[in-house]
C-alpha cells in the first residue's frame, strides 16, 4: 500500500462509525430485488469486512446475530487490537480481527456470503485497488455479495478541485476549519449556482471536520471513479453488477420523474444509463453491489418479492399523491402504525386485510402492496430490509443501552441504533449518557442532565434514542 496511506493509518485513528448501508440484511434486501434468488440472512451469513478499523461497523452485526461468522482485516494493528478489545470483553466468539495486508492475506476460511469494503477503492493507490479485487473474486461464494464503496465521476471533480485548494492554503486564517469557513463565505457572496454549489461543499467539508476529512477529501489517495470505469474493473474480475446496497440508491432523488422518462432510450445500456444518472444528479459517492458474472439471475419477481421483507417509514408524511387507493391507504395506515419499528411485511398486509374485511381481495391485494412497497423503496419513502427491527416509541423506567454501546460511551464514541446507523453526542452530554446503564431511573438522570447538561430537554431525547432502537427490550 502506499507509504502516505499507511503512514497516515499509523498515525491517526479512522473514526468510529458505523455504514448502514452495508448491514447485510439490507444488502440482502437490494440484491434479492437485483435477481439473487437466495442471498444469504443475515442471521446465518459468513461476512468479511476489509478495512474494519476498529470494528465498529462489524461488532455490533456479531453482537446482534450470534449464529454468523464475521471476520474484519485491517493494516492498522492498533486498531485491530481494538477492536480485539471489544470483541473480548463482550464475549464475542463469533468474530475475529486480523492484522493483514490486503496484498498478501487470504482468508483461511470457507467462502464469504458477504464482502464489505466500505471506504477502500477511492482511497488506495491503484496496485491496492486491484489485490481488494481479486481478494473478492478469490473469497466470495458462488451467491455470494460484495459490497464496495467509491467516490464517483463527475459529481466529485468540483469536491475534488475544492479539496486541493484547501491543501494549498495552509496559512489561510490558521486552523482547518477557519480556513473552510473562510472560502465558504467568499464562495456566498459570488450569487451563482456555482458559487452557491461551492460554498456548500464547504460547508459540507467543515461538518465532517478535523477526525473525517485527513481520510476523505484531504486523504493521501482519494480517486473519484466513473461508473463505467468501476464496471469495467469488476467485470475484469469476474465480477457483475447487481445495483446499490439501498433500492434508492439505484435512482437518486436529484432526478425528477420526468427526467427518467427522456432516458428511456437508455434501458437497454444499463451501464451507460447509470453513468447518465450520475452526471445529472451529481451524485458523489456510490456504494454498490456484485455478484460473480455466471450467478444465474431472476429479476422478473422484482416486485413481489418485496412480500418477504421487513418495511418500515423513512418520509412522514408522504407526499399527498404517494398513498392512492383503498389498499394503499390502509397498508401505509399499517406501516404508519408500526413506526418507528421495522416490521415483517406479512404482518403488516394482514393488518390491511383486517382493516379491508371482506373487501380484501388477497391475489389483488399482495399484487397492489408488491408494487407500491417496490416502488416507494426506490423513490427513498421506505427502507426494506430482511431482518424486523422492534423499536420502542417510549423509555423504559431505567433507561439501558447494549453492553457495547455502554463501552462506546465509555470512550466517547459514536453509539450504533438499531437500524446501524452511527449516532453522536455533543462533550457535555457523555455523563449522561454513561449513565443509561440500567442502574439510574429517568427521575436520577434528571438530576444528573441539570448538572452536566442543563440544556439538555431530557424527556424528548430519551424518547429519540428509545425510538432509534438504542435501548435494550425490558
Amino acid at each position: 500500500m502506499a507509504d502516505a496511506v499507511r503512514d497516515l493509518y499509523s498515525q491517526r485513528r479512522y473514526p468510529a462509525l458505523s455504514h448502514p448501508e452495508t448491514h447485510p440484511g439490507v444488502i440482502a434486501a437490494a440484491a434479492r430485488c437485483g435477481g439473487v434468488t437466495a442471498p444469504a440472512l443475515p442471521e446465518s451469513c459468513k461476512l468479511l469486512e476489509v478495512g474494519c478499523a476498529s470494528g465498529h461497523n462489524l461488532l455490533p452485526l456479531a453482537a446482534r446475530f450470534p449464529e454468523s461468522t464475521f471476520v474484519g482485516i485491517d493494516f492498522s494493528d492498533t486498531a485491530i487490537r481494538r477492536a480485539r478489545g471489544h470483541a473480548e470483553a463482550l464475549g464475542l466468539d463469533n468474530i475475529t480481527f486480523e492484522h493483514a495486508d490486503l496484498h498478501e492475506w487470504r482468508p483461511a476460511s470457507e467462502d464469504f456470503d458477504y464482502l464489505i469494503a466500505h471506504g477502500m477503492l477511492s482511497w488506495v493507490a491503484d496496485a491496492t485497488k486491484v489485490a481488494l479485487l481479486e481478494l473478492v473474486q478469490g473469497s466470495l461464494a458462488p451467491d455470494g455479495i460484495a459490497c464496495i464503496g467509491y467516490n464517483t465521476l463527475p459529481g466529485w471533480s468540483l469536491r475534488q478541485e475544492a479539496a486541493a485548494m484547501v491543501k494549498a492554503l495552509p496559512d489561510l486564517g490558521g486552523d482547518l476549519d477557519t480556513t473552510l469557513a473562510t472560502l465558504a463565505e467568499a464562495a456566498s457572496h459570488g450569487g451563482t449556482p456555482y458559487t452557491a454549489h461551492l460554498a456548500a461543499i464547504y460547508e459540507d467539508m467543515r461538518r465532517k471536520g478535523p477526525d473525517i476529512l485527513p481520510f476523505d477529501e484531504l486523504g493521501p489517495v482519494c480517486d473519484p471513479l466513473h461508473f463505467g470505469q468501476v464496471i469495467q474493473w469488476t467485470g475484469q474480475h469476474g465480477l457483475r453488477y447487481l445495483g446499490e446496497s439501498t433500492l434508492s440508491g439505484n435512482l437518486p432523488p436529484e432526478i425528477a420523474p420526468e427526467a427518467l422518462e427522456k432516458l428511456q432510450p437508455l434501458a437497454g445500456d444499463p451501464v451507460r444509463f447509470q453513468q447518465t444518472v450520475d452526471l445529472l444528479s451529481g451524485r458523489t459517492h456510490r456504494t454498490s453491489l456484485f455478484c460473480r458474472s455466471g450467478l444465474s439471475l431472476d429479476t422478473k419477481t422484482t416486485s413481489s418479492v418485496t412480500l418477504h421483507f421487513a418495511a418500515r417509514l423513512l418520509v412522514r408524511p408522504l407526499p399527498e399523491k404517494a398513498v392512492h387507493g383503498e389498499i394503499i391507504e390502509h397498508f401505509h395506515a399499517a406501516l404508519n402504525a408500526a413506526w418507528p419499528s421495522s416490521q415483517a411485511v406479512a404482518g403488516l398486509m394482514e393488518q390491511c386485510a383486517r382493516r379491508l374485511g371482506p373487501r380484501w381481495d388477497p391475489a389483488r391485494g399482495a399484487k397492489t402492496v408488491a408494487d407500491w412497497l417496490y416502488q416507494a423503496a426506490r423513490l427513498g419513502w421506505v427502507e426494506l430490509r430482511t431482518d424486523p427491527i422492534e423499536t420502542a416509541t417510549r423509555p423504559s423506567s431505567r433507561p439501558t443501552l447494549s453492553p457495547l454501546n455502554l463501552r462506546h460511551a465509555r470512550d466517547r464514541e459514536a453509539l450504533v441504533d438499531g437500524f446501524h446507523r452511527s449516532c453522536g453526542f455533543p462533550d457535555r452530554h457523555w455523563r449522561v449518557v454513561g449513565a443509561l446503564d440500567g442502574g439510574h431511573t429517568i427521575d436520577d438522570l434528571r438530576a444528573l442532565a441539570a448538572t452536566e447538561a442543563p440544556e439538555l430537554d431530557l424527556e424528548p431525547w430519551l424518547q429519540h434514542l428509545a425510538a432509534r432502537g438504542l435501548f435494550i427490550q425490558q
